[in-house]
């Protein structure tokens, strides 16, 4: 697939630009029927399709905010304990710090560096 842009300085709408897009003679065919099906443009049809397909940065943003805080099922955290009794048998005898104090201690010296700038 080859992909053009270019520029009519000519177009009565100056907000849009044109795309033009090289594809086999079967897709283009199906493309056309799917237009017509629904009494579209060809033009409309398939900008009407890249606008659903492509998500905005708000729909981007608010997907990321809406994994970020996914609750955990029973099924997760089993999943969880088995990963860490796996650990336990493929390491025997190594002690895996809590990593919470690590971090609480992590953050205090980064504090303490901001706060010194």
């Amino acid at each position: 697939m080859e992909v053009q842009r270019g520029y009519d300085d000519n177009q009565e709408d100056q907000s849009r630009t044109g795309l033009f897009i090289e594809v086999a003679p079967e897709l283009l065919e199906r493309i056309q029927e799917a237009a017509a099906q629904r009494n579209l443009s060809l033009e409309e049809y398939v900008s009407r399709v890249l606008e659903r397909s492509v998500s905005s940065k708000a729909d981007i943003e608010e997907a990321e905010g809406r994994q970020q805080w996914k609750p955990i099922d029973r099924a997760a955290v089993e999943r969880l304990f088995q990963y860490h009794e796996e650990l336990k048998r493929a390491h025997p005898g190594v002690v895996f710090e809590d990593s919470t104090e690590l971090l609480r201690q992590a953050r205090e010296e980064r504090t303490k560096e901001l706060e010194q700038r």
